[in-house]
């Protein structure tokens, strides 16, 4: 599912709503927007939206304003109608980490927050020493594996750990993580003692003498 929901068409956003620049003193008491047609008991030029305490963080509230029955973050609505295009599943950040500041250029797509998901750590409990490859007990394979959109998808089982990092590596590529920031998995660090790594290993040195 999308993270948020689509905007109502552009056109009908500016049948609605004027962008207006809010002064400092007033973060908090406009949202940005103003009214253009009179609905019930709220005039044209009145501020549209409200403010609302964030779902996730308590702590933080929001502007919120409804279009035909439903409702939008306010900073979504002034991003499509500034830019004139719908942010879709990118969040709208506020360059300043105020909710209240919802001026244009105040706002920005938080591309930022993708990448961070992406260039993901290696976990504690690693015992691969690759990102995306962990040791399976059950069949006593290493397994390959991504996580795309908060859902594991599984690259494959394998002998060979170094076999599992390059897989890894080859499907971020293919997503074009590595150009988003993810740092791909340093092959040459990784040890391993397959039945394969150790019969090359002993070729090289064999060469080698």
């Amino acid at each position: 599912m999308p993270k948020f929901r689509s905007l109502p068409p552009l056109k009908r956003l500016c049948e609605l709503f004027e962008v207006i620049e809010i002064p400092k003193d007033k973060f908090g008491e406009w949202s940005g927007l103003v009214r253009k047609i009179k609905r019930g008991h709220h005039q044209v030029g009145s501020v549209a939206g409200s403010l609302e305490r964030s779902s996730t963080q308590p702590d933080r509230v929001e502007w919120r304003v409804r279009v035909d029955g439903v409702k939008y973050f306010t900073s979504r609505v002034i991003y499509c109608m500034t830019r004139g295009e719908d942010p879709g599943d990118i969040e709208v950040d506020h360059r300043d980490q105020n909710p209240l500041n919802n001026n244009e250029s105040n706002l920005r797509l938080d591309v930022n927050r993708d990448i961070q998901k992406v260039n993901q750590k290696m976990r504690r409990d690693n015992t691969s020493g690759a990102v995306g490859v962990y040791w399976n007990k059950v069949n006593g394979k290493w397994i390959a594996q991504v996580q795309i959109e908060s859902k594991l998808k599984s690259l494959g089982c394998f002998t060979c750990k170094i076999e599992a990092a390059h897989t890894v590596n080859k499907k971020w590529i293919e997503l074009g993580w590595d150009k988003m920031g993810r740092k791909l998995n340093d092959i040459s660090q990784i040890n391993c003692n397959c039945t394969k790594c150790v019969t090359n290993q002993a070729a090289v040195g064999i060469r080698s003498e």
